[in-house]
């Protein structure tokens, strides 16, 4: 069974008779069907953070998805980082520090 999960998880053997399985996060891998058993599994597909692959356009589909995502987290970065080099440049709300230490002196 293939599974792609959003988060890292360790999925214990419901009777501990099998070794865990670690999965990372933001990977498609192959796991035993017992993991489905799992409580652990359970909670992670009902909170979203795990999905099954039962075939290729499925893993193509949450590979299209990724590459979106990780696309609109990288702009995201690039605004945070321009807004705060601005800041840092002495302009807030386009004032520069010269203008407000002008207003004070007036």
């Amino acid at each position: 069974m293939r599974i792609y999960s959003q988060k890292s998880f360790q999925f214990d053997h419901p009777t501990g008779a099998f070794p865990a399985v670690v999965v990372e996060k933001e990977k498609v891998v192959d796991v035993p069907e017992w993991v489905t058993h799992s409580t652990m599994y359970q909670w992670a597909v009902s909170s979203g953070d795990l999905d099954r692959i039962d075939s290729k356009q499925d893993e193509k589909a949450i590979e299209s998805e990724n590459k979106e995502e990780k696309a609109a987290k990288s702009r995201q970065k690039g605004a945070s980082k321009a807004k705060t080099e601005t800041e840092t440049n002495g302009e807030v709300d386009g004032e520069t520090d010269g203008d407000r230490h002008q207003e004070e002196q007036q």
